[in-house]
């Protein structure tokens, strides 16, 4: 039985992912410095963004991710990418894969993003836990620096049943999380409790932020971020129907000192 299933917990799951809100503002203010919020790149700051500059990052990232997803197997049929936002990586997922489909919750995000895509992509307007696409109907799912901005690891939970069901026997996954391994014995209790409590006031937080945000007291949306405790995940990706669990970290792309974590699963 998984810690958080998402055959009890999607309701609330789906209550929460009201904090979509902050993805759809940073699509009206800023959809760029939204997706990639290095400093000094905001539309007004010392080194704004440009489409050249942008596209270019989701580049290096790409040759560097692509190379550790064909060692683990993928195939260039079509690729569901969740969290497409402005479309730095989509463009070049549309270089290698024979379709994308691209989803987001943002509605400035993807209106960004559409007349700057290659014919062989479709864009999609999502709620944030569902995948409006056909049972079977992709060959590899990829998402990056989205997971973590869940409210909740509920709702990645909701997110794998529909991963699963999307993709053919045999379909890969490539999925960005931020990890956390306990240590053994009493010292893993405390640090579990200790998380536990970070979780509750990062939440509490973000909220403020929403509320605050909403009444103009601040410029910019919130940007909560969770991790994922190993062990769940795992459990989560087997329960739902996943083999073959692999966790690499990847180091270099467009940050050279940024630690990127990804689970690469299989369809059974």
């Amino acid at each position: 039985m998984l810690p958080q299933s998402a055959i009890g917990t999607t309701m609330r799951a789906r209550k929460s992912l009201a904090s979509n809100e902050e993805w759809r503002a940073w699509g009206k203010l800023d959809p760029l410095y939204g997706v990639a919020t290095i400093p000094g790149h905001a539309k007004n700051g010392a080194n704004p963004w440009t489409d050249e500059s942008f596209y270019e990052i989701g580049a290096i990232d790409w040759n560097l991710f692509r190379c550790k997803w064909e060692h683990y197997g993928v195939s260039p049929g079509t690729c569901v990418e969740i969290g497409c936002g402005a479309g730095r990586l989509t463009a070049h997922l549309a270089r290698y894969f024979r379709y994308v489909h691209g989803l987001d919750v943002s509605v400035g995000m993807i209106e960004y993003a559409r007349p700057r895509m290659p014919a062989n992509v479709s864009l999609h307007l999502t709620g944030g836990l569902e995948i409006p696409l056909p049972d079977r109907c992709a060959d590899a799912v990829f998402s990056t620096h989205v997971l973590q901005h869940l409210p909740e690891t509920a709702a990645a939970a909701a997110y794998f049943r529909e991963m699963h069901r999307v993709l053919v026997p045999g379909g890969t996954t490539m999925l960005h999380a931020p990890l956390i391994l306990w240590p053994h014995g009493a010292f893993g209790g405390v640090h579990k409790l200790v998380h536990r409590l970070k979780c509750t006031a990062d939440r509490c937080r973000a909220q403020l932020g929403r509320y605050a945000f909403r009444l103009g007291f601040t410029d910019a949306p919130p940007i909560h971020v969770i991790s994922y405790e190993l062990t769940w995940l795992c459990r989560a990706l087997a329960e739902f129907g996943f083999r073959d669990i692999d966790i690499r970290v990847l180091v270099g792309g467009s940050r050279m000192a940024v630690q990127h974590p990804f689970v690469f699963a299989t369809k059974v």
